[in-house]
């Protein structure tokens, strides 16, 4: 089966067999001999329009390294040549999950330029891991099941349904010959190093988040004479799998800190703050559960919410920095009484997604430390945060895999030169995990993200200039002096909403001109960013060029709005007008001097905007501005 992603072209195909050294040559899972490579060229195309050549591959790997001539299954990757003169290291990137795919992934904007900047300064391969993505197999199963609105959400009602999944899901693999004990954090390192071996590095430079944090370090620990350097952010260390309770809650209150202080917010805390109110919540469901009403169409149902399905939702998007009024709202709407996105959530609980088994397998196998199993149960931040390891515990002994043991989860010691970078408001892996790494790794060094997220790496790529260089001088070999610590920007929360500020935004969205102009006569912002009902926002000017209120334009022109603001998906007003076939509006911010070159997040122009729509009348405006 080819790699082939849907904006993807194939050039050219090799096949190369013979060169592992690990037990193979019976055919198994992949169709394959173990030891057969097989690779061709892609051009791969960003979802912003960029492209690069790719080479695309698979290699055949024994699926149980422990069984002589078993299984074997393989890994797709693809390799992209350095275009450095003199480039060091390959970079192999690790991608998180368990099961993300980097192949996937790699269209996307934020991805394609991080993986082009690696590839200034050497190769770079991505690839995704046994069982998962474009490998082969991939373990995901089929087929939802509903828990009956008759049976309470209870943990024993979700234990019973998914233990339900996972055995059909276990079976499924098993009767097609798949080894789930061999889909394990360890075989996976092997697999890193087989693909080393097979492209031909001496040395490689491993780069990964999340669980790819938590594979680089096994790969770092049980491979050193291999790995150049690392970088890994998200940290999820050896024994870091299951959560700590306590240092959730510790990133909750420095994201809740930095809300309680937005001028938005004032007058809408109640006393103690967020986490207080949070706490009282709980408390609350769990003396009496909360049955709410949901509508949908002419229909409508009850449904309890109880405290397994408030802590469930409780940290949803916490610390989102490009949505950050979701979490506060949500936990304020709790507060005074509107349950409706717990309903829904407690409505998605009942539908049982199909589990992915290899997912599952390696989370198990890695497992968690008799000593740490103790500490979370003992933790009194699941008072307010309730059982945030419910995931594994309801998985707990379903999978029937072996663990991969106490010296799996041991610290690990290096001298390998490492970089870590985590942020302080990463509530999937919070940093105590990475100061505790950092505690190993003799010639180590942790930059604390200061209101950095789970992608704290992407974090200072984006918003922190100095990173990409020190980065290069990094990765070249050179002796670097990074910073202990960079604080990001403060979070733009939006403005304050005052009665003048919404009668604007609505006027403006309406059409109604001398709603308008009583607004901005008390006060109202021209320029304030709305968002009430939509996390990207519009501004009013963008409100009046998407409606095709043409009056309301020229009025808040002439009030001093800007005609090239953007909002929070780097849409303009000719942006809106073009997204809604507006051309009336277009032509009249083309007169005012709209500014046709500027490009939305995922890299758009208007034009580019108005051709995917087919507005002839509109590209005819913008093609003569180009």
């Amino acid at each position: 089966m080819k790699i082939k992603p849907s904006n993807a072209i194939v050039v050219l195909l090799v096949s190369i067999t013979g060169w592992v050294s690990s037990p193979g040559g019976a055919l198994g899972n992949s169709g394959s001999p173990a030891g057969t490579l097989t690779q061709e060229r892609l051009v791969v195309t960003s979802e912003t329009g960029d492209s690069v050549s790719v080479e695309s591959g698979r290699l055949t790997l024994p699926e149980n390294r422990s069984i002589e001539n078993g299984a074997t299954l393989s890994i797709a990757y693809y390799r992209l040549e350095s275009t450095a003169e003199n480039p060091g290291p390959a970079v192999f990137l690790l991608a998180g999950g368990p099961g993300a795919s980097w192949i996937d992934s790699f269209e996307q904007d934020e991805r394609f330029r991080e993986v082009t900047f690696y590839q200034e300064l050497s190769d770079v391969v991505l690839f995704d891991q046994r069982g998962a993505g474009h490998s082969e197999p991939n373990l995901q199963c089929e087929g939802r099941q509903l828990i009956s609105q008759d049976l309470p959400l209870t943990e024993d009602v979700l234990r019973t349904a998914i233990g339900s999944k996972v055995t059909e899901c276990r079976k499924h693999w098993k009767e097609r010959g798949v080894d789930l004990s061999a889909y394990n954090t360890d075989e996976s390192a092997a697999d890193v190093d087989a693909l080393r071996q097979a492209l031909g590095y001496e040395k490689i430079i491993l780069v990964g988040g999340s669980y790819g944090s938590h594979l680089g370090l096994h790969v770092l620990r049980k491979y050193p004479d291999v790995v150049d350097r690392a970088i890994f952010y998200g940290i999820e260390g050896p024994d870091h799998t299951w959560d700590m309770p306590s240092e959730k809650l510790a990133a909750l209150e420095r994201i809740a800190a930095a809300t309680e202080a937005a001028p938005y917010y004032k007058g809408k805390i109640p006393e103690g703050g967020l986490l207080a109110a949070l706490e009282t919540v709980v408390e609350r469901v769990s003396r009496n559960p909360v049955v709410t009403v949901l509508t949908r169409g002419e229909d409508s149902i009850d449904v309890e919410v109880n405290a397994l399905v408030v802590t469930a939702v409780a940290s949803r998007r916490a610390g989102k920095r490009s949505a950050p009024l979701v979490w506060p709202d949500l936990i304020l709407a709790m507060y005074n009484g509107d349950y409706s996105m717990p309903a829904q959530a407690a409505m998605g609980m009942r539908s049982i997604s199909p589990p992915n088994a290899m997912s599952h397998a390696m989370d198990v196998a890695s497992g968690i430390s008799p000593g740490r199993r103790k500490q979370i149960a003992a933790d009194p931040a699941a008072r307010i945060l309730g059982d945030i390891n419910r995931g594994y515990n309801l998985i707990d002994g379903l999978w029937q895999v072996p663990d991969l043991g106490e010296d799996f989860r041991a610290d690990v010691v290096s001298d390998v030169p490492t970089l870590l970078v985590h942020g302080t408001w990463d509530t999937s892996t919070p940093i105590e995990n990475a100061r505790e790494v950092a505690a190993g790794l003799r010639n180590g060094h942790l930059i604390e993200v200061v209101g950095g997220t789970h992608g704290a790496l992407y974090n200072l790529y984006e918003h922190w200039p100095p990173m990409h260089d020190l980065v290069a001088r990094f990765l070249r070999g050179d002796s670097v002096e990074f910073p202990k610590e960079v604080e990001m920007e403060p979070v733009e929360f939006p403005e304050l909403s005052t009665d003048a500020q919404n009668k604007l935004w609505n006027a403006s969205k309406s059409g109604d001109s001398k709603a308008v102009l009583e607004a901005i006569d008390a006060g109202a912002d021209v320029n304030a960013l709305d968002t009430r009902r939509s996390r990207t926002g519009r501004r009013p000017l963008n409100w009046a060029a998407f409606y095709g209120h043409i009056e309301i334009i020229e009025i808040l022109l002439a009030a001093g709005a800007n005609i090239d603001g953007t909002n929070l998906s780097g849409f303009t007003p000719i942006h809106h007008a073009t997204e809604n076939n507006e051309p009336e509006s277009a032509a009249v911010l083309l007169k005012a001097g709209a500014d046709t070159s500027i490009r939305n997040k995922k890299g758009k122009s208007p034009l580019d905007t108005a051709t995917e729509g087919g507005f002839d009348s509109i590209v005819a405006m913008l093609d003569v501005q180009d």
